[in-house]
């Protein structure tokens, strides 16, 4: 798929396509925001996946505001503003605005696609996800037991009164070799 979108219609065509929706409220509409909605989910642990979502805003600002992240972060272009500039004693990078809404949605939608439709993608199946989330609630439930270690108990008394036992064997070859 190419990234050359060169029109807000061909952007609005390729959203369609890959199931990208316009979730904006009519808050946000009536405040210059819009909002789209991807159908890939960013996974924060087994049981807590958000849909990413983009949104472009009037003031020039192309961000990703997937629920979850600390802040909105801002995807647009960056240039390196030298020393001496807006008062700075050092060069810092300053983001490049948009004013224009269909420069918005094309730079949005070429930046979808180059990042996240161009890209191997990992489909992760049912059984799988399953298999994490069990995993996940062991390694909680582990993780909150305080009452015994999941050795056995012999281990355990030497761990508690300073001494371990060295016995390690390695089997190279069938033959036994003993390294305590």
């Amino acid at each position: 798929m190419s990234t050359e979108i060169r029109s807000a219609r061909e952007a609005l065509t390729i959203f369609k396509i890959l199931g990208i929706k316009d979730i904006t409220t009519d808050r946000q509409r009536n405040n210059g925001t819009t909002v789209y909605e991807l159908p890939i989910e960013q996974m924060w642990s087994p049981d807590n996946k958000k849909n990413l979502r983009f949104a472009t805003y009037s003031t020039g600002y192309v961000r990703n505001v997937t629920e979850n992240l600390s802040s909105p972060y801002q995807i647009n272009q960056k240039e390196v503003m030298p020393a001496g500039t807006n008062g700075h004693s050092y060069s810092h990078l300053r983001r490049i605005l948009i004013p224009n809404w269909e420069d918005r949605l094309i730079y949005l939608a070429k930046y979808i696609v180059k990042n996240y439709y161009q890209k191997t993608t990992y489909l992760i199946g049912d059984y799988t996800m399953d298999t994490i989330k069990s995993q996940y609630k062991q390694a909680v439930e582990f993780r909150n037991q305080t009452d015994k270690l999941p050795f056995d108990e012999e281990v355990s008394r030497q761990c508690t009164y300073g001494y371990y036992k060295d016995d390690i064997q390695v089997i190279i070859n069938g033959h036994r070799y003993n390294l305590s």
